[in-house]
């Protein structure tokens, strides 16, 4: 049985990112005000974030952190 997302629920746009410190991939997920990825190592909680800039930044998914 596969469950259906609801559709009424917003998406929240994130990116991949894999932790060297633990080893380990998670999602980190945009900022309130839009400015930024921000996240946490699920093992260590070692801080991680990802500036989001208009002109000259990337356009990739997936990150490592360290």
């Amino acid at each position: 049985m596969t469950e259906e997302r609801d559709s009424h629920a917003p998406q929240r746009s994130h990116v991949g990112v894999h932790f060297k410190c633990c080893n380990v991939y998670s999602h980190i997920y945009m900022n309130h005000d839009k400015s930024a990825y921000a996240g946490h190592c699920p093992k260590c909680a070692s801080r991680i974030e990802i500036p989001i800039v208009k002109e000259g930044g990337s356009s990739d998914k997936f990150f490592t952190g360290s």
